[in-house]
């Protein structure tokens, strides 16, 4: 077989793309994502118009639709803790066809917050400890994150603060009160693990810092 040009293999996280791939080969590894969870996240979602947008059009049930189906998840994060709905959405898997997965997004695109396309099984934690308290944040792997970065087909790891450690309490009711670039944090996937705890530490440092 004769050597790509297109793709390379890294040991890391196995085949990739090389940055300079053309345009199809893109569209071809886009296309081929049968599953994905949609991610919305930001301050203050307009959390009812989502919840009527997602009633209408996440369904549960396979279609006998000759177009194939996606299997879609759908995640929210919102950045104001009391406006919060924590995974109301998430592990429920709908089946709907590409065509009604683009009326989805169309809708959402027109409400506040940012609306992105992130990996279907990768939803974790990551915990750091700062004099003795233990934070923990949740981990989404973006898809599709914003061109500036020229990653938008591997994507990057979104980090937010969640609700899984109680002493998350001394940060979490306040973050949506902090700058936007404070509210989450992106991650490279190639960050090594010393990396992730320096720059997860420093992060929730700041947020522990910032006056509001």
């Amino acid at each position: 077989m004769n050597k790509s040009t297109c793709i390379h293999y890294n040991p890391r996280y196995g085949w990739d793309l090389n940055s300079d791939a053309n345009l199809e080969m893109r569209l071809f590894a886009k296309a081929q994502r049968r599953q994905v969870t949609i991610l919305s996240y930001g301050c203050d979602l307009d959390h009812h118009t989502i919840k009527k947008i997602a009633r209408h059009y996440l369904t549960r049930k396979k279609t006998d639709e000759a177009e194939e189906t996606l299997e879609i998840r759908y995640d929210t994060y919102d950045a104001n803790s009391c406006k919060h709905e924590e995974s109301q959405y998430y592990w429920k898997t709908s089946f709907i066809s590409e065509r009604t997965l683009a009326a989805f997004l169309q809708a959402l695109y027109r409400l506040p917050g940012t609306h992105i396309h992130c990996e279907f099984n990768v939803r974790g934690h990551f915990e750091v400890r700062i004099n003795g308290v233990e934070f923990s944040t949740r981990v989404l792997k973006a898809l599709d994150y914003p061109s500036m970065y020229k990653e938008d087909l591997i994507g990057r790891y979104l980090l937010f603060i969640d609700t899984e450690s109680p002493d998350n309490e001394i940060i979490r009711h306040k973050i949506h009160l902090l700058p936007e670039e404070l509210q989450s944090l992106s991650l490279p996937l190639d960050s090594s693990p010393l990396q992730w705890e320096l720059l997860v530490k420093g992060w929730i440092t700041a947020i522990l810092l910032y006056e509001v």
